[in-house]
């Protein structure tokens, strides 16, 4: 890569000069912007301080002993002592027809990480609650790590946590059973109705269950979903205690249990179908449950210790880490049990080298002390085990959310909600569109606009998604970069005569359109590395907008069509090139281009 080249001749410099350094300060990386070069590096000003010499004094020396770099056309020392590296003509032809040969695809791989395997967890759904926008959130990110990972080469595993046990569940059993009574109704009446229906009756019971269990707190109802919710564990898991609960109706509790998490799993594959997602794992906690809980057990007074009939795990104060329960009072594995269970449930699976987990930041607390945990019971693992945070996603003048209070914004709503808007938007601009086509389209751009808006912030940071600001093809949206793709598309199917394979130079290079267009091309696979490396969908986002943004001025300064037949060869060879990379661009954030908006 021409970065390792830049370095190596860096290198050289500074050992002729007898210039000692640190490893570190050697970095050279991409220019924030076009117009300071390509490359650059701080080298010199790292010096400074030990040297006690003037920056730009040193960075003139080590730039006077630079051997000549191929592929570089200057070299300038800018600011208080930058060095600033310029890529020629002939290797910004060079990428271009590489991207030409190979596809944008193609291109973008490194092979950083060839031979690993890496197991990304994220979305974590649990049947019997609503699949809300905190899932869909977290899998645009898991998704998008997903596809950055294998342009590094790696073996990328996608898995599913999923919470098919637990109060929740427990609590919409009971709801079925109230709103059965309340409503005169069966189950057979329910399963005449449509998936959807089906789903939203069980969030129904949920929330029916939740009231009368966590608000109005009646004791006979809280002891009925307990009992339930042992019982549940307890046919999943062979090594808890058996109980007999008289008065449970099993026969039924077991078909509305089995019924209902079916129904749920089935209405999450068609979100995933939309969304581009298909899962290599689905991991429940009614299998993770059996093995944490064994692993509990059989660690107590060495790593856990028993504490009013309960199971915990002392916290570390001075590493930040709390007090957290590992089994509860009534002998049931806590989520924090599942987890160190999931560890080894994900290691009988698949073979892995990098395990990440996606979650909200409110879990970092919980993770922070499940991890300590594991590097004492299962030492292998716990190094290459890393929890990545996300923030709040949040919708204008929306509540924080809460299922058990029917204030959850459920993801299949926001997709609808989107895709509606973005039907107005298209009939508005008097779009002519058979109503099939505008459905499809429509819903991809809807994902498009929602994907983009949380993969451009950073990891970690609240987002707000603005329906009426997102799903507009101007400024920095998802459908922005569509319609990039689609403008370029559309200059290409004009061209249709002209080859698009031949990349020799002509003069209309040297207009500062076209040499944008091509510089910021050639940051393609660099860009796609350092967002993989630091799993980072955002610094790759603010890429594709740049590149839109160039691509849009190139295509108001130069008619492609009707430039001079030299010319036109080139400029059709860029075109292809940028639609070639915004549309691998895209495809790696999980955005699906269209022909036409």
């Amino acid at each position: 890569m021409i970065e390792e080249k830049i370095k190596q001749s860096l290198l050289n410099s500074l050992n002729q000069l007898e210039i000692s350094f640190k490893d570190e300060d050697l970095f050279v990386k991409q220019t924030d912007s076009l117009d300071r070069g390509d490359y650059t590096t701080s080298i010199a000003m790292k010096l400074a301080s030990r040297l006690k010499q003037n920056p730009k004094e040193i960075a003139q020396q080590i730039v006077d002993n630079l051997e000549k770099i191929e592929d570089i056309e200057k070299v300038e020392i800018a600011g208080s002592g930058f060095i600033n590296f310029y890529l020629s003509d002939k290797y910004l032809l060079s990428q271009i027809k590489e991207i030409l040969d190979k596809g944008g695809k193609e291109y973008v791989k490194s092979g950083l990480k060839k031979g690993k395997n890496i197991l990304i967890e994220y979305t974590d759904a649990n049947p019997f609650k609503v699949f809300h926008i905190g899932h869909l959130y977290t899998n645009t990110v898991g998704e998008a790590f997903s596809r950055l990972q294998e342009t590094t080469g790696a073996s990328v595993k996608r898995a599913s946590y999923q919470g098919d046990v637990g109060l929740h569940v427990a609590k919409t059993i009971w709801g079925i059973k109230y709103l059965f009574g309340k409503n005169n109704q069966t189950f057979e009446d329910i399963e005449k109705l449509e998936l959807s229906k089906k789903v939203e009756f069980l969030g129904e019971a949920y929330m029916i269950g939740a009231q009368y269990y966590d608000d109005i707190k009646d004791e006979d109802v809280m002891k009925e979903i307990r009992n339930i919710n042992y019982y549940l564990y307890q046919s999943v898991c062979s090594s808890l205690p058996r109980k007999d609960f008289e008065g449970l109706n099993k026969i039924e509790i077991d078909k509305w249990y089995k019924e209902g998490k079916q129904w749920c799993l089935d209405q999450f594959e068609n979100i995933y179908k939309t969304l581009g997602t298909q899962f290599d794992y689905l991991f429940f906690e009614s299998e993770a449950g059996e093995i944490g809980y064994k692993m509990v057990k059989e660690n107590i007074g060495k790593i856990f210790k028993e504490d009013n009939k309960a199971v915990i795990y002392e916290g570390d104060p001075n590493k930040g880490l709390h007090t957290r329960v590992f089994i509860n009072q009534f002998g049931l594995p806590t989520y924090e049990a599942k987890e160190v269970g999931l560890v080894r449930l994900k290691s009988e699976k698949t073979k892995w080298d990098e395990s990440i987990i996606i979650t909200g930041s409110e879990q970092i607390p919980y993770f922070k002390v499940v991890l300590d945990a594991l590097r004492k019971i299962l030492p292998q693992y716990a190094g290459i085990a890393k929890h990545i945070p996300h923030g709040l996603i949040s919708l204008p003048g929306m509540k924080k959310m809460s299922s058990r209070r029917g204030e959850v914004v459920a993801g299949e709503d926001l997709l609808r909600t989107t895709q509606n808007a973005v039907q107005d938007l298209m009939k508005e601009n008097k779009k002519e569109i058979d109503e099939n086509e505008l459905e499809e389209i429509s819903l991809k751009i809807a994902v498009g606009a929602i994907k983009y808006a949380f993969l451009r912030v950073s990891v970690g940071k609240n987002i707000v998604f603005d329906i009426s600001k997102d799903i507009q093809i101007d400024g920095d949206t998802g459908p922005y970069l569509m319609y990039v793709y689609t403008r370029a598309k559309s200059i290409l199917d004009s061209a249709e005569d002209f080859s698009t394979q031949d990349t020799h130079k002509t003069e209309i290079m040297s207009a500062p359109h076209i040499q944008a267009l091509m510089r910021q091309i050639s940051r393609a696979r660099d860009t796609v590395l350092d967002s993989a490396v630091n799993y980072s969908p955002s610094t790759f986002c603010t890429y594709l907008f740049e590149l839109g943004q160039i691509f849009n001025q190139f295509y108001q300064e130069i008619n492609v069509l009707n430039a001079e037949n030299e010319d036109r060869q080139l400029l059709s060879v860029l075109v292809r090139a940028t639609a070639e990379i915004m549309k691998e661009g895209l495809y790696l954030l999980g955005i699906e281009t269209v022909d036409r908006m």
